[in-house]
């Protein structure tokens, strides 16, 4: 009787073990989640944790020599959010053409995405005697798709203004801020009837990726023929639906 207890009692140990190593996630450094981009379930609902670290394991491969931050790295930009409220932003009625508000040498590229929501349109526009105006920071809203987009920029006179906020509440809300000599290169982009991964690259060879895995991919690398993005265009509702950039010519800034 005791033997056969014995036997039972490793049979069900046994059992119980290869029960919890079929269910159980496999969960990588779990302490670097960004607690934020959890509880707004920022990753994609249809994707797991490993599928999504392959996905950034390609880019990464794409990419080398690359800085890729997402869902799992990124920067603390909490100094540089608290400094863009403190220079009270302006938001930028677009479009708003005048004798005193111009797009210089604007080039535009795709858009990409479906047909749903309203349109809308954010250039980089100069107003009085600004003689240039970059991207400063994104603000994007996301889980499977891109659920909002929101621009900020400053100008040659150190004014700083925004786009609306094109889209609506849902995902988590990340940031990138560029440096002083930093500029957006090349976009890649992920769609069907939504928005749904953004994938920013710089010229200091930083890669921002935002959104889910569903969509057929489209790139487009416009630094290599001297421009940089410097406004967006699209549709979007409940969600992005649609989007396309802005391009200056580098020659502006110099």
């Amino acid at each position: 009787m005791k033997n056969q207890l014995s036997t039972f009692t490793i049979f069900f140990f046994a059992l119980l073990v290869s029960c919890t190593n079929d269910n159980e996630p496999v969960i990588i450094n779990k302490s670097s989640i960004d607690s934020d981009v959890i509880s707004a379930k920022s990753i994609a609902t249809d994707t797991s944790y490993i599928s999504y670290m392959t996905y950034i394991h390609q880019l990464e491969q794409n990419f080398e020599g690359k800085t890729i931050y997402h869902n799992y790295n990124r920067p603390d930009f909490s100094k540089e959010i608290e400094h863009l409220k403190s220079m009270n932003s302006k938001e930028i009625e677009t479009p708003a053409f005048s004798a005193n508000t111009r797009i210089s040498n604007g080039i535009s590229f795709g858009p990409w995405g479906g047909n749903g929501g309203a349109s809308f349109d954010a250039p980089a526009t100069l107003s009085g005697n600004a003689t240039w105006k970059k991207i400063l920071a994104i603000k994007v809203k996301h889980g499977a798709v891109i659920d909002a987009i929101q621009v900020y920029w400053v100008d040659s006179n150190n004014i700083y203004t925004n786009s609306a906020h094109f889209g609506g509440n849902g995902g988590a809300e990340s940031w990138m801020f560029l440096a002083n000599n930093e500029y957006i290169t090349s976009l890649q982009v992920s769609s069907g009837g939504k928005v749904d991964k953004l994938v920013f690259t710089t010229n200091l060879n930083k890669v921002y990726v935002f959104g889910g895995s569903g969509g057929d991919w489209t790139s487009v690398d416009f630094g290599n023929i001297g421009l940089q993005m410097h406004g967006i265009y699209g549709k979007s509702g409940k969600k992005v639906d649609q989007i396309g950039i802005y391009c200056y010519p580098n020659s502006m800034f110099e």
